[in-house]
């Protein structure tokens, strides 16, 4: 009797292994990520940028098909994805691009929460990746909106109008009341 319990624990786990295994191939086939810029002027502003280069290069490498792999390749993602804010070029570095950064961030935190489950949810996880490549192209968008609005030529006086009123300098002496 022990002996057959034994036997259908181990075909169990045997069943469960190869059930596992093909969750992580399919994951692992889907594990593509491709970062293009094509603006030579935003290649030019973001080549200095350190942190993107080490975020783009980590997901651009596709990990083994294991499940310790794909957890240990979220994990540095997660790591890289919180340093890109911390030195965003002058140009970039605008509450559009850190919206975009952190919504980066929290999918990555997420597809790496995701793997830690017990089972695998698949189907999430691969919606993750396909999210994580769109943010990913999202903040190159933003970038080339950056650099299209910057072409567009300040008509007179423009810069004057977005600067922000300081009321204090622009009062007069004699507007103080005097004591």
């Amino acid at each position: 009797m022990v002996a057959c319990q034994k036997k259908a624990e181990a075909v169990n786990e045997s069943e469960s292994l190869v059930f596992q295994d093909s969750m992580v191939r399919s994951i692992h086939s889907h594990w593509k990520f491709s970062v293009v810029v094509v603006n030579p002027q935003i290649n030019e502003k973001i080549a200095t940028w350190e942190d993107w280069r080490n975020y783009t290069n980590e997901l651009s490498i596709t990990p083994h098909a294991s499940l310790d792999n794909l957890i240990r390749k979220a994990n540095l993602l997660v790591e890289k994805s919180a340093a890109l804010k911390n030195k965003i070029p002058e140009t970039y570095n605008k509450q559009e691009t850190k919206a975009r950064l952190a919504l980066l961030e929290t999918n990555i935190q997420s597809l790496d929460m995701m793997l830690e489950l017990d089972p695998l949810n698949v189907k999430e996880i691969n919606n993750l990746l396909t999210t994580i490549q769109k943010n990913t192209n999202s903040i190159i968008h933003q970038f080339e909106e950056f650099e299209i609005k910057s072409k567009i030529p300040k008509e007179v006086g423009e810069d004057q109008l977005n600067q922000r009123i300081d009321t204090i300098k622009r009062a007069t002496l004699n507007a103080i009341p005097q004591e």
